[in-house]
């Protein structure tokens, strides 16, 4: 059965435009609490970017309190490698003579025996690998033991020993009434014979 609108065309027009600005104002409170919610949102992620500016500032500012209160100590340790540095210096040479004269003993050959010993540490200039000196005077039983002696005191079992030579003083003489060979030698100090005591006493200081 067909409806028949008993109304007037006026109300339908004036229902109509009733329904349109009721329509308008939901899209606008929806607009509206869009925005209130986009506020919210930026409002609080704005706080809370303030809030970690304000921990980093707080952080930077202890850290720049610690680098004030540690420049002496800063100071305290280019001061320490200074020292330390002359000190390396002073014991460049710091021969370890116990060492030495402990082999010395142990090493010597069994027909010869020492009468002299003179020896001074220093850095060769002309030749780096040098620390100082050794010169030895003694007596062997003939010219062979003394040849043993320069064997001696050239193998690798005194490394503190190098370049060493018995010189032209090698003398036949008499000893309690048996003939022998005074004789001199001298040898270089090597790099094996430093203490290297200053690597164990200078701690080295952390950055």
């Amino acid at each position: 059965m067909r409806a028949v609108n008993l109304l007037p065309p006026e109300e339908a027009q004036r229902s109509a435009a009733r329904r349109r600005r009721v329509g308008y104002l939901f899209l606008m409170a929806l607009y509206i609490g869009a925005l209130a919610l986009g506020y919210l949102f930026f409002a609080g992620r704005a706080d809370q970017a303030e809030e970690n500016l304000a921990t980093q500032q707080a952080k930077n500012q202890t850290i720049r309190d610690d680098i004030a209160r540690l420049a002496s100590a800063d100071t305290m340790r280019n001061e320490y490698r200074a020292r330390a540095d002359d000190v390396s210096q002073i014991l460049a040479t710091d021969v370890s003579w116990g060492r030495l004269l402990n082999d010395l003993a142990r090493l010597i050959p069994d027909r010869v025996w020492l009468t002299s010993l003179t020896a001074s540490a220093s850095v060769s200039e002309t030749n780096p690998g040098a620390f100082g000196q050794v010169t030895m005077a003694g007596t062997a039983f003939d010219y062979p033991d003394a040849a043993s002696w320069l064997r001696t005191l050239d193998s690798d079992r005194w490394p503190a020993i190098g370049a060493a030579w018995v010189n032209s003083t090698a003398v036949e003489t008499v000893a309690g009434g048996i003939e022998a060979v005074n004789f001199s030698s001298i040898g270089n100090l090597t790099d094996s014979a430093v203490s290297r005591r200053i690597d164990e006493r200078i701690p080295e200081v952390p950055q």
